[in-house]
């Protein structure tokens, strides 16, 4: 199924394109970039939904940016950022960025690492997806969003050069909590659906978690079994906002079911540990572990 969508179902995506820049903009440091970040510019923005998101309530708060962050978001899109055709190596990597699910800092989990992943051939996609904007489900309302970014990826692999079968999502916090739900309630496509997406899978290949949040939900609530995609978490010790210790119970309940994975725990760090260029100590040597484990278990060149 993976393979079968062709370029018909990339006509059906509603996209704004937007013209590569090198260089568009060179940060001088600030709470949200590390110092002489170069802004990395969208190949493409895509709109996740031809019409109106599904469920979406009437009467919700207007979306805004807000020192970088999106706010209410109920039209959410696909940021496509792409590595230079010489560098690619056939992975993709959706990051769904932290923000406690009332915003979206995707300056700090998108932006500021495309250069590192590019760096490796890695393909990055910042998903916006929808935040709490009103009366809306939002658990339901972003897994709905992240269910079809991945569809959206995978129907246009041949066209960015991405392996189908190595499409993974990354999370921070909220964004872990979106992944989580993700990779435990994946949906294998229906063959009989009039959208072409929706006949594709929606499964992650592998999961990175940073940081995961709970949320309101317990690990009981994720319904992994032993078909579930490897998975990668990363969690400081002394996290009290996403506390240590529900990231030890997902990767030990992993661990039961025989499901590959990865854990990255140091120390100190706290809930910032793993931006890289704003801080300082052992959390942000994730990529030095994340990337061999990638290469590991099949899912980087």
């Amino acid at each position: 199924m993976r393979n079968s969508a062709g370029l018909a179902i990339s006509l059906l995506i509603t996209v704004l394109a937007v013209p590569r820049v090198v260089g568009a903009e060179i940060q001088k440091g600030s709470a949200n970039h590390p110092p002489g970040l170069v802004i990395p510019v969208p190949n493409e923005v895509i709109r996740l939904w031809p019409g109106k998101a599904p469920d979406l309530v009437p009467g919700g708060r207007p979306e805004t940016v807000v020192n970088e962050r999106y706010r209410n978001v109920s039209v959410p899109q696909l940021f496509v950022y792409l590595p230079p055709t010489d560098q690619a190596r056939g992975t993709a990597l959706i990051i769904c960025a932290g923000g406690g699910y009332g915003h979206l800092a995707m300056c700090l989990h998108v932006e500021n690492v495309v250069k590192l992943l590019h760096d490796q051939g890695i393909a990055v996609f910042g998903l916006k997806y929808r935040t709490q904007y009103g009366d809306n489900d939002v658990i339901e309302d972003a897994l709905a969003d992240g269910q079809r970014a991945v569809r959206i990826v995978r129907s246009r692999a041949a066209e960015w050069g991405i392996d189908p079968q190595r499409i993974g999502v990354q999370g921070y916090s909220a964004g872990g909590n979106l992944c989580l739900n993700l990779a435990s309630r994946c949906a294998q496509g229906d063959p009989g659906s009039d959208d072409p997406l929706q006949r594709l899978s929606s499964c992650p290949d592998f999961v990175v978690l940073m940081c995961p949040w709970s949320h309101t939900q317990k690990v009981d609530d994720f319904p992994f079994d032993k078909d579930s995609p490897p998975t990668f978490i990363a969690s400081a010790k002394d996290d009290t906002t996403a506390p240590n210790s529900f990231a030890i119970a997902i990767d030990e309940k992993l661990k039961r079911l025989g499901v590959v994975e990865k854990a990255f725990m140091p120390e100190t760090g706290g809930h910032g540990a793993f931006h890289c260029g704003l801080v300082e100590g052992p959390g942000t040597e994730w990529p030095n572990v994340l990337i061999p484990w990638l290469r590991e278990i099949g899912m980087l060149r």
